[in-house]
């Protein structure tokens, strides 16, 4: 009798177990096909159209936002096999923060939440790693956040891209993609910790957000950094493409702005960029963080011009 019950058990057990498995599996359906487009424009628009629930994805479903616990779990595996049609291996960062006030966590679950991250290595012996991120949460329910932020990895995804088919990079590449930058910058502040934590030699950090709107037409781009060297490479560059440049000066002494990832970077220390369209110069989205922030909205000219010009910085930052 009793092997009877110790077989029912079991029996019992390996049922539980493939159950879990088989919801745990559901985190890994196929959301993109075999490979997206080939040329840069045609890509763009694809991960700009499935990231805001312009295009379906591989499975039939539409990401409609990126603000609820499982919009954002949906957008990460999205992002994991992104990295996965660079031939980069994803990785994830989980992390759990507290609330503003300790006694809220006695009453509200603290903030968790996943980085989705990678790295294109170095061709040859290396110990830098140049840091390219962008959030992928969107600002409220219903917020499509096609330029803000789905451009920034578009422009991510295309650079990478094209830096893995230089012959010589002399510094890592480590792509991350922020989670819930949009709730007090909390994934980007978990990731300094991360990556203080790993003790990576980091040369420089360029963070990206919103680069879909030029309402004048002038295809400029916006900096902001406390950096001579990174404004100056940038500026260079962009002279070269023929693009305007608005430049804001950080300094970085008791700097304590909290708007976007680029900020957790400063008084961390770290040689950090920012860049995008012209927010702080009257010339961006006015639909950000509202169900107006859609596919067609995007300037995708503007998109593919700013991607030409990061891509250039990062090939003269990576292999000089």
């Amino acid at each position: 009798m009793l092997a009877i019950k110790y077989a029912r058990a079991t029996v019992l057990f390996l049922i539980i177990t493939l159950m879990l498995i088989s919801c745990h599996g559901d985190d890994s359906r196929i959301l993109i096909t075999d490979n997206l487009p080939e040329t840069k424009p045609e890509y763009q628009r694809m991960i700009v159209g499935h990231l805001s629930g312009e295009y379906e994805l591989a499975d039939e479903t539409r990401m409609r936002s990126r603000w609820s616990e499982e919009e954002r779990t949906l957008a990460a595996s999205y992002l994991r096999q992104l990295l996965e049609q660079l031939n980069i291996e994803p990785q994830e960062h989980s992390y759990t923060a507290p609330n503003l006030n300790p006694a809220i966590d006695l009453i509200l679950d603290p903030f968790k939440g996943t980085n989705i991250y990678g790295i294109l290595p170095a061709t040859g012996e290396s110990d830098e790693y140049i840091i390219l991120g962008a959030h992928y949460d969107t600002g409220k329910r219903n917020a499509p956040g096609a330029i803000d932020n789905a451009t920034g990895i578009a422009l991510i995804y295309s650079v990478v891209k094209e830096l893995s088919k230089v012959q010589t990079r002399n510094k890592h590449l480590l792509i991350v993609f922020f989670d819930q930058e949009e709730e007090e910058l909390i994934g980007s502040k978990a990731f300094v910790k991360f990556i203080q934590e790993k003790s990576w030699k980091t040369h420089s950090v360029h963070c990206f957000d919103m680069v879909g709107w030029d309402g004048d037409g002038d295809r400029a781009m916006e900096i902001f950094t406390a950096s001579e060297t990174l404004r100056n490479i940038y500026a260079e560059t962009a002279k070269e493409h023929d693009i305007p440049l608005k430049e804001i000066i950080i300094d970085p002494v008791g700097y304590d702005a909290s708007s976007t990832d680029f900020d957790v970077f400063v008084p961390a220390g770290y040689n950090v960029i920012g860049a995008g369209e012209c927010f702080y110069h009257r010339d961006s989205s006015p639909y950000k963080d509202s169900p107006k922030d859609t596919f067609e909205t995007v300037n995708f000219e503007y998109l593919l011009s700013c991607s030409n010009m990061i891509e250039d910085v990062i090939k003269t930052l990576a292999s000089p």
